[in-house]
Formats: C-alpha cells, structure tokens, sequence
C-alpha cells in the first residue's frame, strides 16, 4: 500500500544531540506518525502487536521481531495493542566508523544492508525474529546498555559501546541461524560482498564472485542487482573508490598511490570513476577535505 503522507523528520540534534546512540523502551508504544529521521535505529519487538507502515506497504509486528530502519525510509507505527519495543538508535557517522571491525562477521551485510532492501520484494518475511528465550537475552543486554548509558561513572561511553557491539554481534548470529524465506539467498550474496571487501585491492571477476555466492554468472548478476541496487562490478569499483577517498584524506597519499592501493592499475580511469562518483578529481577532493580539517 503506498503511503502518500508527507512523513514528519526527527533529527539526532534534537532527540540525543549530544550522544552517539541511546536506548529508547516503550512498554505501550502509542501510534507513531509516518516519519523519517537522520539517523539509524534497530527496533526490538519485545510483547503485544501492531502493524509497521512503510513507503512500500504494512506488516504485521509479533513477539521477538528485530529489524533495522535506515533514516531515509519513512516509516510509522499504527493497530497497536499493547505493544512493548525497544529500540536502539545511532548516529551514523559513528555506526560507520565501527563497521569495519563488523567486517566479515556473518549476518551482519545482511541485517543491516540487504534485507531493509529486499522488504518491498519479500515482504518483510526474511526479517530476523528470536524465540522467547532469546527475546530475554537480548532483553537483558539492552538493559544493561541503557544502564550503562545513563550512569555517570568512569569509561561508562566505552562500556556502552561494548555492549552495542555484543548486541549486534548476538543478534547476527542469530539471523544466521534463521530457517526463513530468502534468507539463503541474502547469505549468499553476502558471502560475495565479504570476498570483495577482503579482496578489492586485487583483480576480481565475476566468475569469482559468482563462485562465492554458489550461482551462475547470470543468475547472480541479477540477483545482486535486485539487492543492491547495482551491478557487482559496479559495486566493486565503488569499494574501490571510496577506499581511495579515504587514503587520500587519512593517509595524505598522492592521487597515483591512492589508486594502486585501491587496486585500480590505470589512473586516468581511476581519476574519470572518482570524478563520476564525487563530482571532482581526485587531487581537489583531498585539498577540500584538508580545507575543512583546517
């Protein structure tokens, strides 16, 4: 059903301005109006019922679903009946900066990239959901979380940002033991996106990645694309560019070496992709960062 309301926006600065992620529990959640917000959340689906509006369509919500919300999707909460949640929400510069150590950790592609973009195609049914017993578990760390959060005590941020970390961690695997529709197909296709991620600096080809993802090289080039929004090769040279972006300003590299590192071997098609995909060379991208760190 596509919803034609124009969503209300939240924003970080005004609901946790000065935090990188709360814990937010609503033990009778009211009805929430079709909104956005720039910034991410998982929502815990802990007792009671309701429907989940999207751009896309509704779907019901039970007992131990857990799903992820990007802030550009409009979303909303309506048929409530009793409906207990908690809900983890974050920055997401600093959800960013920590998927690199989630790099390669199964499920993890797949909670918080490839299924929010399946939902409109599957129906929300690769969703994760959790059986009571570990709708208690994971229960009992968001707590702690929001204990930790709240408290005032020496290194109580870094504690907070371990236990979000054992969070997600648990709640990955869980997914990867999910006997749901699709999901097989989503693990799949994350197992080709880690082989690329660990391997981007060195040539690829799509016979590899569809290898990886035990499916032939058509099946899994229009797969990929329905899941990603891009080819794989596409997708690849994104990697590739974003890494060189961030050699030059990190590393303060020259434009040539950023691209040998960032497995491109010609440079003057390093230099007409970047140009494609941040609207400038690559030599002005790194000066326009180093102005703004100035």
């Amino acid at each position: 059903m596509k919803k034609k309301v124009k969503p209300i926006v939240f924003s970080k600065e005004t609901l946790f301005p000065n935090s990188d992620f709360r814990v937010v529990e609503e033990k009778d959640q009211p009805v929430v109006a079709f909104h956005k917000h720039n910034f991410g959340e998982i929502v815990f689906i802990i007792s009671g019922s309701g429907v989940h509006i999207t751009e896309e369509d509704e779907y019901p919500l039970k007992p131990g679903d857990i799903f992820v919300i990007d802030g550009e999707q409009a979303h909303g909460f309506t048929k409530l009946k009793n409906l207990h949640l908690i809900n983890i929400v974050y920055c997401h510069d600093k959800f960013n900066a920590l998927r690199e150590e989630f790099n390669g950790l199964p499920g993890f592609n797949v909670l918080f990239d490839l299924e929010p973009t399946l939902r409109k195609s599957h129906g929300f049914k690769s969703k994760l959901h959790l059986n009571s017993s570990q709708i208690n578990e994971i229960t009992a760390l968001l707590k702690l979380l929001e204990k930790e959060y709240n408290n005032k005590l020496p290194w109580n941020k870094m504690a907070a940002e371990s236990i979000f970390k054992m969070i997600v961690i648990k709640i990955c695997r869980d997914y990867c033991h999910l006997d749901a529709p699709k999901t097989d197909i989503l693990f799949k296709i994350e197992r080709s996106l880690n082989f690329m991620k660990h391997n981007f600096v060195n040539p690829i080809t799509l016979r590899q990645l569809a290898k990886e993802a035990d499916m032939s090289i058509p099946v899994y080039r229009r797969i990929f694309k329905e899941i990603t929004g891009l080819p794989p090769i596409n997708f690849l040279l994104r990697l590739r560019i974003g890494e060189a972006a961030r050699l030059l300003v990190e590393e303060n590299i020259k434009v040539n070496e950023a691209a040998i590192k960032a497995g491109f071997n010609n440079q003057s098609y390093f230099v007409r992709t970047f140009k494609k995909v941040f609207g400038t060379t690559p030599k002005n991208y790194a000066k326009g960062k180093d102005n703004l760190k100035n």
